[in-house]
């Protein structure tokens, strides 16, 4: 009796999709959907589908297996979209599928001049769609450009808020606006203080919890509960910060690094020949960036802790989507000497391939998932979802006989052959599923 070993090496088409090598990792590319206009967020859902917003007002679910769109929310009425303002950051519950089937977004609108919001719906199953609208906080000052807004949950049940300076760099500093901070409320839906302020805030009252930020744009918790930001800086000093409650980040008199190097003076108006920026950084107890792009920028968005397996090579770092450069870059840290975090290793991957990157999401089994934006500021669609899948290092993984019906078998040279005989050949089906297997007596 034969025994039948076969390797899958592409589905629903007859072109061989692309590989990519990373270390001593094969990455196959798929395309999982098409067709988005400018995603902005994208989540491995408590549904194992990819929830996404599109920056126009969408929201969807996307089959990962199918490509399938879910339209589950169509706000594009309601929101204001405009150069890098629209719909946004996107959240969803902790407890999901636990009594609280809720989703948080942020979204610009318009109302006496350009504001933002965060709001949260409750998910209907039985409809697939989000209902009832609750309106968490309104009325910030908006613009079309410098406008966050990444939400993050946290186990504590409550959600940081990355909000832009909105082009009014001042407001950053101003512990009475909440222009540039990241912002900590309350998701609690069961002890009534959703969108409240935690009673543990830095500043009593306040939903400040970080402040001196100009347009952080990724939020990401790490082990030991340490929690990431990725912010755009001018023309100069893109940074990567660790956040910590109520710390200063220095803008827009500190930029990048607290070193008095590629400093823009049209933003540092408190600065000067005789007051520098290391100066600000003492006296006002500035939190110093781990990582900054230095005279130059590449335009960070999101980032993401990987802690799969999956892909060795990524497994335990931080990996950050970028949109000018276009390219993913890996962050690997450690402790210094005072068991600060540090960046050891920056490494870029993916230069140029699917132009500007903007979201990434990962799947329980270590599958990356990249939503792409366009070749150009400010994005424009039309965008995909690609993903990133290890391939099998054996090479062989062992499937049942197909019940599709096969159309013909070739061999590794393109010749039609019979299928009986051992060795490696290549069966076409008439889904559009390919296959190599490999027969031996």
């Amino acid at each position: 009796m034969k025994n039948i070993l076969t390797l899958i090496v592409l589905t629903t088409s007859l072109l061989y999709s692309q590989q990519h090598q990373v270390g001593s990792t094969l990455l196959e590319e798929r395309e999982v959907v098409n067709g988005l206009d400018v995603p902005w967020e994208i989540k491995w859902g408590p549904d194992n589908f990819i929830w996404v917003t599109e920056r126009p007002g969408i929201i969807s679910r996307v089959d990962v297996e199918t490509g399938e769109k879910h339209v589950i929310l169509d706000i594009q009425s309601s929101v204001w979209d405009s150069n890098e303002a629209g719909l946004l950051g996107m959240e969803i519950h902790p407890e999901f599928n636990n009594g609280s089937p809720y989703v948080f977004l942020a979204y610009t609108y318009l109302s006496g001049g350009a504001k933002e919001k965060i709001v949260c719906y409750e998910y209907d199953a039985n409809s697939d769609q989000l209902i009832n609208e609750v309106v968490l906080l309104d009325g910030l000052d908006g613009n079309s450009t410098h406008i966050g807004c990444r939400l993050l949950a946290l186990d504590d049940l409550t959600m940081l808020i990355t909000t832009g300076d909105a082009q009014d760099w001042d407001a950053s500093q101003d512990l009475n606006e909440l222009t540039g901070k990241t912002l900590r409320m309350s998701i609690n839906t069961v002890d009534g203080t959703l969108g409240q302020v935690p009673d543990d805030n830095p500043f009593p009252g306040s939903l400040v919890w970080s402040w001196g930020h100009r347009n952080a744009q990724g939020l990401a918790l790490g082990p030991n509960g340490i929690i990431y930001s990725s912010e755009h800086g001018p023309s100069n000093d893109d940074e990567l910060n660790i956040l910590t409650s109520g710390g200063n980040y220095g803008w827009p008199n500190v930029q990048g690094y607290c070193d008095n190097q590629w400093v823009d003076y049209y933003y540092a108006g408190d600065l000067s020949n005789s007051y520098t920026e290391t100066d600000y950084c003492e006296d006002n107890n500035i939190t110093d960036a781990i990582w900054s792009s230095g005279s130059s920028t590449i335009a960070t968005s999101d980032i993401i802790w990987y802690d799969n397996s999956a892909i060795p090579e990524f497994e335990e770092t931080l990996l950050m989507t970028v949109l000018k450069d276009k390219m993913l870059v890996r962050f690997i840290l450690s402790e210094d000497a005072n068991g600060e975090m540090e960046v050891d290793e920056y490494t870029e991957f993916f230069n140029n391939e699917w132009g500007r990157l903007r979201d990434i999401c990962i799947s329980p089994d270590g599958k990356i998932y990249l939503a792409t934006n366009g070749y150009s500021w400010p994005s424009q669609g039309p965008n995909e979802i690609i993903e990133l899948a290890p391939v099998n290092t054996s090479g062989i993984e062992i499937h049942h006989s197909p019940s599709k019906k096969l159309l013909h078998s070739l061999d590794l040279l393109g010749r039609k052959i019979d299928n009986q005989q051992s060795g490696f050949y290549i069966n076409i089906y008439d889904n559009g599923l390919v296959e190599k297997q490999y027969k031996l007596d």
